[in-house]
C-alpha cells in the first residue's frame, strides 16, 4: 500500500483533535457496558448468594452467578433456587432486575408468581434482550423485612443466572436500559456501521482494484459486523455445538483478515505469513468440529479464541513499530485501533474464560469504531490530496491549454500552408500534365492520319512491313492515351453506367477470340472455361464497360506472363444470384506488399527487375474505377512465383423477353461527300485533308471560323455534310462556339458536328461533356472517324432544295 506524505500542521491537529473526541465517546460507553453488572446502582441491593432446593427438600447454598450444563444431554435441565432479600419497613415501588437470565424460568415472591415460562424450556435458550429481565414487584406481595424470591430454571443443554438487584422501579429501569444500550443496541448499531463500511470499500476496490488490503478490509469489515449482529440478534440459525464452531470461526476469520491488512498497511508484506494464516482460517471448522468430536469444544474454541488476540498481539506491535518511525495519523489511528482492539479482546476472553458474568457485556464491538475512523480518515485524505491536486492541475490548466491552442493553431497553421502549397503543386503539375499530354497528342495526331492516308496497295512488302510496325506503335500511345482518357472521363462523370440484361457468354467468347491470336503471337495459351450448365446466360451490368473491365484484366494478365497461359473462367454461383468471373495467369505474381497497390494510378508492381512494361499502369485503376461504378466486387490473389487469379462478382439476370436486332452496319461514305475542318494545327489540318480526300471526299479546311467560312465561299459554297472541329482553337475560340457559329451561317442547325480534342484534365472535360456533343480524342482512330462520319450522313435528313443552291445566311 502507497502512504502519502504527513499533512499540514493544522490539519493534523484537526484529526487528532477528531481522534480524542472519537475516544472520548467509545471509553466510556465501553467502560459503562464494561462495569453495568459489577456494582449496583445507588438505592438498589444485589443479590449474589441463594439456595438451591435439592429433590428431597435440602438446600444447599450457590453463589450467583449459577450456570448448569450437561454435555449431551437432550432433557431440558431443571434448577429450584431460592433467593433471600431483606428489605426495609412497608417497601413499596420495588423492581427485581435480572442482568442475565440463560433459561426458562418461573418467578415468585413470597409464594406469589411474578412470570412463568416454563412451558417453553425445550425451545432454545433466550437470547439478546430477553437475557436481561426488569420485573414489577406488585407491593402487596412485599413483606417487611425478609422476601423470598423463588426462582425455577429450565433449559437445553445449560441454564444459568446471574446476581440479581432489587431496588427502586426508576433506578432499575435506567440500569436496565443502560444494560441494553451497551450490551445489545450498541453493538447493533456499530455492526450496521461496520458492514456499510465493509461494504463501501468493497466497492472502492471493485472499481479501481488497485491494492487487495483495501479487499481484506471491507470482508473483515463485513465480517465483523455480521458476527457482531448474529451475537445480539434475540434469534439464531444454529444453536448447540454448530453455533459454537461457526460462531468462533467467523470470529477468527475477520481478526485474521484485520492482521493481514494491519501488516500490509505497516509495509510488511509476507507472503508466506499470509499463506499460514490463509490457511488457519480455513483450519478452523474442521479442527473444531474435530474438537468436538473428542468432547473438548468449549476449550478449543477457548484456545482458537486466544490464539486470534495473540495474532492482534503481533500485528499491533509492528504498527506501533510503524507509527513510531512515520508518525502520521494513519499510523496513529491504526495503532490506536489495534490496540484498543487488543485490549477489548483480551478483557472479553478473560470475562469468558473467568465466568464472573454469564452474560458479559463484550467490549470488542465498540473497538470497530476506531476501525472506521481510520478507514474514514483515509478516505477523507485521500480525497483532500485529490482535490488539492486537482485545483494545482486546474491552476496551470489554464495556461496549458493556451499553450496548446497556441501550438494547435500554428500546426493548423503549418498543415493550411503544407496544403496550400500541396495543392499548388498538384495544379502545377495537373497544368503541365495536361498541356504535355494535349502537345504530344498533336503530332501523333497527325502520324496517325497521316499513315491511315497512304495508299497500301502496290507498296513493297519492306514498306508495307515498316507501315505495319508503324501502326502496331501508334496503337500502343493510343491505347495510352485512351487509358488517360477513361480517366478523365470517370472522374468528370461522363461515364454512367446503364445495367441491360446480356447473355455473358456471347461477350466472354467474344473477347477470347479477340485477345487468343494476341496470346499465341507471345507462346501463351488462352483457355476459356464455363461452369455446370446454368439455369441462365445473362447478366445484369453495363456491357460495354464490363467488357472494357475484363478486356484490360485479360491484357495485364497477358503482359505480366512470359509462359504458360491464361484462364478465363465464369459459372454461376449455388443460389443462382451472381455470376463468378476469374482471370488467371501464371506470371510472376505479386509480393503481398503490393497487392494492395496495384490497382492505383500510374503504379506497377516490381515483377522483375529490367523487365520492361508497356503502358502506363493504368489498367487495373480502370478496372477498379468501372467495377466501382457498376457496384462489383472485385479481388485479387497472388502468390509470387505462381501466378494471379483476379476475380469479379457480376449479378445474374433472367434472359429479356425481346431481343433488340442488331444494329445495321454503317453505309459507306458516299462519293463526294463535303465535309468542313476546323484545325489550327497546320501539321493536322494537311493531314485530315489528305485522309478525307483519300475516302474521295471533299474537304474545306481552315484555322479558325472566318477562314473556314472564306475557305468554304472559295471553293463555290458546296453544301456541307459534316464538320469536325478541334475543341480549343486560337485565339481563346473553341470548337462548340465555332460549331454554333457555323450552323447559324450555313443556316443548318442540325448539321452532324464531331469534336475531336486532346485534353485529358477532368475540368477541362467537363463543360465537353455536359453540352452532349459529339466527341473523340486524340490521336484519332482513323477507323472510329469513318464509322461516325458514315453514321452521321446515313442519318442525315436530305435538305430540301433550295432555288440557286446553298447560300450564306445573314
Amino acid at each position: 500500500m502507497r502512504h502519502p506524505p504527513d499533512p499540514p500542521p493544522r490539519i493534523a491537529a484537526a484529526r487528532a483533535a477528531a481522534l480524542r473526541l472519537l475516544l472520548a465517546l467509545i471509553v466510556p460507553l465501553a467502560a459503562s457496558a464494561a462495569s453495568a453488572s459489577v456494582q449496583p446502582p445507588a438505592g438498589a441491593q444485589r443479590l449474589a448468594q441463594a439456595g438451591r432446593l435439592g429433590a428431597d427438600g435440602s438446600i444447599t447454598a450457590v453463589k450467583l452467578p449459577f450456570e448448569q450444563a450437561a454435555a449431551g444431554s437432550e432433557v431440558p435441565q431443571q434448577v429450584h433456587l431460592l433467593v433471600q432479600a431483606d428489605l426495609g419497613p412497608a417497601p413499596s415501588g420495588q423492581a427485581l432486575y435480572v442482568p442475565g437470565l440463560l433459561a426458562h424460568a418461573r418467578v415468585a415472591l413470597n409464594g406469589q408468581p411474578l412470570e412463568d415460562d416454563l412451558a417453553h424450556a425445550a425451545e432454545p435458550l433466550p437470547r439478546s434482550v430477553h437475557r436481561i429481565r426488569l420485573l414489577r414487584l406488585p407491593d402487596g406481595l412485599l413483606r417487611d423485612g425478609r422476601n423470598t424470591l423463588d426462582i425455577d430454571l429450565a433449559g437445553t443443554p445449560r441454564v444459568g443466572l446471574s446476581p440479581l438487584q432489587i431496588g427502586p422501579v426508576g433506578v432499575l429501569e435506567r440500569e436496565h436500559e443502560a444494560r441494553v444500550l451497551g450490551v445489545v443496541i450498541g453493538p447493533a448499531v456499530v455492526a450496521a456501521i461496520m458492514v456499510c463500511l465493509g461494504l463501501c470499500v468493497l466497492t472502492l476496490w471493485a472499481r479501481q482494484r488497485r491494492d487487495p488490503a483495501h479487499a481484506y478490509f471491507g470482508v473483515a469489515a463485513v465480517g465483523w459486523g455480521l458476527h457482531t449482529l448474529w451475537t445480539v440478534l434475540p434469534w439464531s440459525p444454529l444453536s448447540g455445538m454448530h453455533y459454537a464452531v461457526v460462531w468462533t470461526a467467523l470470529y477468527s476469520a475477520f481478526v485474521i483478515l484485520l492482521v493481514v491488512f494491519s501488516l500490509r498497511f505497516s509495509g510488511w508484506v509476507r507472503p508466506r505469513l499470509e499463506r499460514v494464516l490463509w490457511g488457519l482460517m480455513l483450519a478452523a471448522v474442521p479442527l473444531l468440529y474435530a474438537a468436538a468430536a473428542l468432547g473438548r469444544l468449549e476449550a478449543a474454541t477457548e484456545a482458537w479464541r486466544a490464539g486470534c488476540i495473540a495474532l492482534v498481539a503481533v500485528a499491533v506491535v509492528l504498527v506501533m513499530a510503524r507509527a513510531l518511525r512515520r508518525r502520521d495519523v494513519g499510523g496513529l489511528l491504526m495503532m490506536a485501533a489495534g490496540a484498543v482492539s487488543l485490549a477489548f479482546g483480551a478483557r472479553d476472553w478473560w470475562v469468558a474464560h473467568a465466568g464472573a458474568d454469564n452474560n458479559p457485556a463484550y467490549l470488542t464491538p465498540y473497538a470497530g469504531l476506531l476501525f472506521v475512523a481510520l478507514v474514514s480518515w483515509m478516505l477523507i485524505d485521500g480525497y483532500v490530496r485529490a482535490a488539492r491536486e486537482l485545483e494545482r492541475a486546474n491552476a496551470t490548466l489554464e495556461a496549458r491549454v493556451a499553450a496548446a491552442g497556441a501550438a494547435l493553431h500554428a500546426a493548423l497553421a503549418d498543415m493550411r500552408r503544407a496544403k496550400e502549397a500541396a495543392e499548388a503543386a498538384d495544379r502545377a503539375k495537373t497544368q503541365f500534365f495536361a498541356a504535355a499530354s494535349h502537345d504530344l497528342r498533336q503530332p501523333l495526331h497527325a502520324l496517325r492520319l497521316n499513315l491511315a492516308a497512304l495508299p497500301r496497295a502496290g507498296l513493297p512488302l519492306p514498306v508495307r512491313a515498316g507501315l505495319q510496325r508503324m501502326r502496331a506503335s501508334l496503337a500502343v500511345l493510343g491505347s495510352m492515351f485512351e487509358a488517360l482518357l477513361d480517366l478523365s472521363r470517370i472522374e468528370t462523370g461522363s461515364v454512367v453506367p446503364e445495367p441491360v440484361p446480356f447473355d455473358l457468354g456471347a461477350l466472354l467468347h467474344r473477347l477470347g477470340d479477340e485477345i487468343a491470336p494476341l496470346a499465341e503471337r507471345r507462346g501463351l495459351r488462352l483457355v476459356l472455361r464455363e461452369g455446370p450448365a446454368p439455369r441462365t446466360r445473362h447478366a445484369l451490368a453495363d456491357p460495354l464497360l464490363l467488357e472494357r473491365v475484363l478486356r484490360n484484366l485479360l491484357t495485364n494478365a497477358l503482359q505480366n506472363t512470359e509462359r504458360g497461359g491464361l484462364l478465363l473462367r465464369w459459372r454461376l454461383d449455388t443460389a443462382g444470384r451472381r455470376w463468378q468471373l476469374g482471370v488467371w495467369d501464371t506470371g510472376h505474381g505479386i509480393p503481398q506488399h503490393e497487392q494492395a497497390r496495384v490497382f492505383d494510378e500510374f503504379y506497377q508492381a516490381d515483377l522483375q527487375a529490367g523487365r520492361r512494361r508497356d503502358g502506363l499502369g493504368l489498367g487495373l485503376a480502370i478496372v477498379r474505377r468501372l467495377s466501382e461504378l457498376m457496384d462489383l466486387r472485385v479481388a485479387l490473389v497472388s502468390r509470387p512465383g505462381r501466378g494471379t487469379r483476379v476475380t469479379l462478382s457480376v449479378p445474374a439476370a433472367a434472359a429479356p423477353q425481346r431481343h433488340a436486332a442488331a444494329p445495321a452496319a454503317p453505309a459507306p461514305l458516299p462519293d463526294g461527300a463535303c465535309i468542313a475542318v476546323l484545325e489550327d494545327d497546320d501539321a493536322v489540318r494537311d493531314a485530315m485533308l489528305s485522309l478525307l480526300h483519300s475516302w474521295q471526299c471533299r474537304a474545306v479546311a481552315a484555322a479558325d471560323t472566318p477562314a473556314l467560312l472564306a475557305a468554304w465561299r472559295s471553293s463555290g459554297m458546296p453544301p456541307v455534310d459534316a464538320l469536325v472541329a478541334d475543341y480549343h482553337l486560337r485565339g481563346g475560340d473553341d470548337g462548340l462556339r465555332a460549331i454554333d457559329a457555323l450552323r447559324t451561317a450555313w443556316a443548318e442547325p442540325a448539321l452532324p458536328a464531331l469534336i475531336v480534342t486532346g485534353e485529358t484534365a477532368p475540368q477541362r472535360l467537363a463543360p465537353l461533356a455536359a453540352s452532349g456533343a459529339a466527341w473523340l480524342a486524340k490521336p484519332l482512330d482513323p477507323d472510329r472517324l469513318k464509322v461516325w462520319l458514315a453514321q452521321a450522313l446515313q442519318a442525315r435528313p436530305v435538305p430540301p432544295p433550295a432555288a440557286g443552291g446553298q447560300q450564306e445566311s445573314t
